[in-house]
């Protein structure tokens, strides 16, 4: 009689690893796509609610370093940068250190759909832990940094 695939894929490592980077590249899939649905009633896209969350986090940022942290191109950011800026939901600020440099801040409307995004964020995270207890978190969390930190250092 045939093994069923979990069997199979518990007696080869590499077949195991193969599944895990997979399901991971599902999962991040299916949490972007929930995500996008989810605000889509807040009338803005994934490009734009990423710098948002960026600008939030660490306000004060320049446009090289959001474009950093987002792992996209400097005039991309900049791009989106404008947008936000038009859409009044962001602002820049000359730097005291920096002439050409500009901080960027949110608006008191970028700070509502913060709290907008904030909210539905931890709606989506509800739904996708359920289940979970505070151990498994503590232990999931510690796996991902594991993966991150073997894939920084190769």
């Amino acid at each position: 009689m045939a093994k069923p695939i979990d069997d199979l894929l518990a007696e080869d490592p590499t077949a195991l690893m193969r599944n895990a980077s997979l399901k991971l590249t599902v999962i991040a899939r299916q949490l972007r796509a929930h995500f996008d649905q989810s605000v889509a009633l807040l009338d803005v896209t994934r490009s734009q609610w990423t710098v948002i969350a960026a600008v939030a986090r660490y306000p004060g940022s320049t446009q090289r370093t959001i474009a950093s942290m987002l792992e996209i191109a400097e005039a991309s950011a900049g791009r989106l940068i404008d947008r936000l800026c038009a859409d009044g939901l962001l602002e820049r600020r000359a730097k005291d250190d920096d002439r050409r440099a500009h901080a960027v801040y949110l608006t008191d409307a970028g700070q509502a759909i913060t709290s907008k995004l904030a909210g539905i964020a931890r709606a989506n995270e509800d739904v996708a832990f359920a289940g979970f207890d505070h151990g498994d978190l503590l232990r999931f969390n510690a796996l991902l940094d594991t993966i991150s930190e073997n894939i920084s250092k190769s």
